[in-house]
C-alpha cells in the first residue's frame, strides 16, 4: 500500500458513518454531503494507490472511471453523487429521503470495496 492511501480509507470510512449517523437523525442535506466525501475519498484512495493523485471531484470522477471496475464501487455511482451534490448545492429540499438513502447506502458498499482493493 502506497502512503496516504490508509489515511484516505481512514477519511472515507469515518464519512460513511457520517452519512448513516446523519440519515438515521433525519438530516438528508447532512447525509448526502458525508456519502459524497466517503465516495470521494475512497476513489481517491484508490488512485493513490495505483500512484495517482488527482485534486479536482471531475478529475478524480474521470481517474476513477479508468481503472479496473469493481462490482461494489462502480465509477457511475461516484458520477450520481457528484449530480446529486450539485442538486443540493441548488436546492437542499429537491433531495428526497429515498435518494439520499440509496446514495448513504450504495457509499457504505463502496467504501468497504475500495478499500479491500488497496489492501486496507
Amino acid at each position: 500500500m502506497r502512503p496516504g492511501t490508509d489515511k484516505l480509507c481512514a477519511k472515507a470510512a469515518r464519512a460513511a458513518a457520517a452519512a448513516h449517523a446523519a440519515l438515521e437523525a433525519g438530516a438528508t442535506d447532512v447525509a448526502a454531503g458525508r456519502a459524497f466525501y466517503a465516495l470521494l475519498n475512497a476513489a481517491k484512495a484508490r488512485l493513490n494507490d495505483r500512484g495517482q493523485r488527482w485534486h479536482t471531484h471531475a478529475r478524480v470522477a474521470a481517474a476513477y472511471a479508468a481503472l479496473p471496475a469493481l462490482d461494489a464501487a462502480p465509477a457511475e455511482l461516484l458520477d450520481t453523487a457528484i449530480a446529486l451534490r450539485r442538486r443540493l448545492a441548488d436546492d437542499a429540499d429537491s433531495l428526497s429521503y429515498d435518494d439520499v438513502a440509496s446514495l448513504v447506502d450504495g457509499a457504505a458498499a463502496f467504501v468497504a470495496a475500495a478499500t479491500r482493493d488497496c489492501g486496507a
